[in-house]
């Protein structure tokens, strides 16, 4: 998988992220402005609570579920794929996955403000590689 594409793909995974986080706040405050006239503030912050406890309880479980009942593939015996190697690398290390992928999102917000310094970071990056 090229760079690119990695960077691009993260950066399309912080978008929806994004846009969910947006959906959620909105539909919160939609289910908090209909049910406030009849249970009154206290009541409709609780309702929300409860819509959120159920919605993390649901995925939780669901999630779970797949994890569980997923059949396991055999171990790739290819090395030097890019792919291969960051997925190994959150199966041992998952606190070290989460920030890299914060930094190459934050990277791709800086490379989508900044075109010039983005592929500057790019050539040089590029320039680095070693021969094979």
């Amino acid at each position: 998988m090229r760079l690119g594409r990695l960077i691009l793909a993260v950066c399309g995974v912080a978008a929806l992220a994004t846009a969910s986080g947006v959906l959620v706040v909105a539909l919160s405050l939609a289910l908090f402005a209909s049910v406030e006239p009849i249970l009154g503030p206290a009541g409709a912050a609780a309702a929300v609570a409860l819509a959120c406890l159920l919605i993390l309880a649901v995925s939780g479980l669901t999630l779970l579920a797949i994890a569980l009942f997923r059949p396991r593939r055999p171990a790739s015996s290819r090395t030097g794929a890019l792919g291969d190697d960051l997925l190994a690398l959150a199966a041992k290390r998952p606190l070290i996955a989460v920030l890299g992928a914060a930094a190459a999102t934050a990277i791709g917000i800086a490379a989508l403000r900044n075109p010039q310094v983005a592929s500057g970071l790019v050539s040089l990056f590029l320039s680095l590689r070693r021969p094979r």
